[in-house]
């Protein structure tokens, strides 16, 4: 399971993003906010749950998975909080690589954030739970760094009834 570490470096402006297989990227702001609106339209679009009749909206069902993705843990650990640290004990962390390009892929079951870099592209596959974790996280890191993204819906900021 690939896990992930955030990071915001006031002095560079970016976001840095670390995986646990050993790859560390910089986000810039440009590319982030240009992201974030597209992923959550797409995850909208593509909720289960739509062939069930009588289904509560697709706004509804998407506030509910990503309230629900966010949730404790079986453990009794919030989501956000488990795992945090995912460097290998001992070796030194990569540099970050400057992120060209983002790209997403979603259906009812899993995503693909696509990451382009001047060393090649990787592919970040995840269920759509720890999809919406990722989401939620790089939200939350562009609060903290200030970055105003507008236009967002309401269920990815937790202000969804």
């Amino acid at each position: 399971m690939t896990q992930f570490t955030f990071g915001y470096s006031d002095s560079e402006d970016r976001i840095w993003l670390s995986s646990s297989n050993g790859a560390r990227y910089w986000l810039t702001r440009r590319l982030l906010v240009g992201l974030l609106g597209p992923v959550t339209s797409l995850l909208e679009k593509t909720v289960p749950g739509g062939d069930i009749p009588h289904a509560l909206p697709p706004i509804q069902r998407i506030a509910l998975e990503h309230e629900e993705a966010l949730a404790d843990s079986p453990d009794g650990q919030p989501a956000l909080e488990r795992n945090k640290d995912t460097r290998a004990a001992g070796a030194p962390p990569a540099q970050p690589v400057l992120v060209t390009g983002l790209t997403f892929q979603a259906n009812g079951r899993r995503c693909t954030l696509i990451v382009n870099t001047s060393h090649g592209q990787s592919q970040i596959k995840l269920n759509r739970m720890d999809f919406h974790r990722l989401l939620a996280a790089l939200y939350r890191i562009s609060l903290t760094a200030g970055w105003q993204v507008a236009g967002l819906p309401d269920w990815l900021a937790g202000d969804a009834t």
